[in-house]
C-alpha cells in the first residue's frame, strides 16, 4: 500500500516522538563492601595508656569497608576504611601483598585509612610501650590482628566483584565540634571542612558515601571499655540509617592536634556523630557531578629523619626511672642497640594522591597535625581533600611549628610508639616536597 504524503510524514513524526534521548552512559564504575571486624570481648583496647582493663563488650560494631573505583579506561583504585586506631608497617605490607596477589591491585592503588578510634582493639605491636600486658594477651592481639588482615583482603575482593556503573558527585560543608587541643584560647588552627564523595547508581539510588573530618576520634575516654567507632562510627551508622542502601566510609583528616569538644560520654559521642551526619547531608544536598572521567593515582614513600638519640648510658639510666613507660621505652631502645647496633634513625612515611575526575585527594601517613592540610589547601585550593592516618600510623607527624613548640604532638608521644624521639626540622619540608612530587606526577600522566 502506498501512503499519502501527509500520512507518511505523520508516521515518521510519530516514530520520532517515541524515541527518547538516552542519558550518557556513566563514565565511572564502583563497588563497595562492608565486613564486621569487631573482635571478641576480652582483647585489650588501643589508644589510652590509662586504661586498666580489657574490652568488656561491644557498644557499636567495628567495620572494614572497601570502595573500589574504576574509570572508563579500566584504571582502578581501592580505598579501605577501618574502625581502628591505626596500622603498623608490617600489617600494611602483609595486606598489600595479599591484595596484589589475589586481586591485582598494586601498592600505590590501595589506601588503608584508619579512623583512629580509641575504642578499637590493639593492632600488632602498636603503642606496645603504653600497655603492660602478659604474653598470652599479646598472643591474642596477634591472632586478632591476622584475622582482621584477612577480613580486609576479603572486603577488597567483595568490592571489586561488585563493580557496576555509577555516577559520582562531590561536595563540601563543615562541622564545628573539633577544636585545637594545643591552645588554651579559641582560634587555634583547625580544619572544619567535611568533604564528601557520593557514589550513586545510574538511576540516582545511593551506593556509597565517602566523607572526612579532621578531629581526633576520642569523644570516649579511657574509662570506656567497650568496642565503639566513636563519633565517626556513629556518623557512618546514621548516614546508613538515613539513606537506606548506602555504605558510609570515613576518612580521618589531619586532626592529630584536634579533639572533640566537649567529650567524655556516650551522649556526647552520639551528639557529635549526628552533627557530622547533618554536615554530610548538607554537603550531599549541594554536591555537583564530578567533572572529568579519568582516575589517576600516585604513590611514594619519603624518609623522615629522627633527631640524634642520646648515648646508651642515658637509656640505661632510664631503666631506673619511676615512670613505667620511660622504663619500658628505655629497654626497647637498649634491645635495639644490642640487636642492630643502634636505634632507629629514620621513618618511612607512605604518601598517596588520587585524582578522581576533577577531585583531588592527598592522603598522608601518621598522626598528621592540621598545619599540613591547611598548607596543602593554600597551595592547591580549598577543595583539595587531605586525609591522615593512611597506611602506617607510626606516631605523630608534626609541622615545624608544632615541633618547635614541643609538647605531646611535638615529640613526647613518640615514646609510646617505641620511637627514639622527635623528628628533625626537615620533616615538614620532606613531606611537602613528596606531596608536590605526587601532584606533579599525576598532572604529567
Amino acid at each position: 500500500m502506498i501512503l499519502a504524503r501527509r500520512e507518511f510524514l505523520m508516521a515518521i513524526g510519530g516514530a520520532a516522538a517515541c524515541v527518547r534521548p538516552a542519558l550518557a552512559a556513566p563514565a565511572w564504575r564502583a563497588g563497595v563492601a562492608s565486613i564486621d571486624i569487631t573482635p571478641q570481648p576480652g582483647l585489650w583496647m588501643a589508644g589510652f595508656a590509662a586504661r586498666k582493663e580489657p574490652s568488656q563488650g561491644v557498644a557499636l560494631p567495628l567495620h572494614a569497608k572497601a570502595l573500589a573505583l574504576e574509570d572508563a579506561r579500566g584504571s582502578r583504585v581501592v580505598i579501605v576504611t577501618l574502625d581502628l586506631l591505626g596500622l603498623t608497617g608490617p600489617v600494611v605490607d602483609r595486606i598489600a601483598a595479599a591484595v596484589e596477589r589475589h586481586h591485582r591491585i598494586g601498592r600505590g592503588r590501595l589506601l588503608l585509612c584508619s579512623s583512629h578510634t580509641h575504642s578499637g582493639p590493639v593492632i600488632d605491636d602498636q603503642l606496645a610501650v603504653a600497655y603492660d600486658l602478659s604474653p598470652a594477651q599479646w598472643d591474642a592481639i596477634r591472632t586478632a590482628t591476622r584475622r582482621i588482615e584477612a577480613q580486609v583482603v576479603e572486603a577488597v575482593g567483595q568490592a571489586l566483584r561488585s563493580i557496576r556503573p555509577v555516577r559520582l558527585r562531590s561536595g563540601q560543608s563543615s562541622a564545628g565540634f573539633g577544636a585545637n587541643r594545643r591552645t588554651a584560647f579559641p582560634g587555634g588552627p583547625s580544619d572544619p571542612t567535611v568533604p564528601v564523595l557520593s557514589v550513586e547508581r545510574p538511576d540516582g539510588g545511593p551506593l556509597a558515601v565517602l566523607f572526612g573530618y579532621a578531629c581526633h576520634n576520642t569523644t570516649l575516654t579511657a574509662d570506656f571499655v567497650r568496642f565503639h567507632g566513636d563519633y565517626a562510627g556513629v556518623a557512618q551508622a546514621e548516614i546508613e540509617r538515613r539513606r537506606p542502601g548506602t555504605t558510609a566510609l570515613f576518612l580521618a583528616g589531619c586532626g592529630a592536634d584536634q579533639n572533640p569538644s566537649p567529650r567524655g560520654s556516650v551522649e556526647l559521642v552520639d551528639r557529635h556523630g549526628r552533627a557530622l551526619a547533618d554536615a554530610i547531608d548538607r554537603a550531599l544536598g549541594e554536591a555537583r557531578p564530578v567533572a572529568g572521567d579519568q582516575l589517576r593515582a600516585a604513590f611514594t614513600t619519603v624518609t623522615l629523619d629522627y633527631a640524634p638519640p642520646p648515648p646508651p648510658d642515658t637509656w640505661r639510666a632510664r631503666l631506673e626511672d619511676s615512670n613505667p613507660y620511660v622504663r619500658r621505652h628505655a629497654k626497647l631502645m637498649l634491645d635495639a642497640i644490642a640487636r642492630d647496633g643502634r636505634v632507629q634513625s629514620s621513618e618511612p612515611a607512605p604518601l598517596h594522591a588520587l585524582r578522581i575526575g576533577d577531585l583531588t585527594l592527598v592522603a598522608l601517613s601518621g598522626e598528621v597535625v592540621v598545619d599540613y592540610a591547611l598548607a596543602i589547601k593554600r597551595a592547591h585550593g580549598d577543595s583539595t581533600w587531605v586525609a591522615g592516618y593512611t597506611d602506617t600510623v607510626f606516631g605523630y607527624l608534626p609541622s615545624v611549628r608544632v615541633l618547635r613548640e614541643g609538647g605531646y604532638e611535638g615529640g613526647e608521644a613518640m615514646l609510646y610508639f617505641g620511637r627514639p624521639g622527635p623528628f628533625t626540622e626537615s620533616v615538614e619540608r620532606t613531606v611537602m616536597t613528596g606531596v608536590e612530587w605526587l601532584l606533579a606526577s599525576m598532572r604529567a600522566s
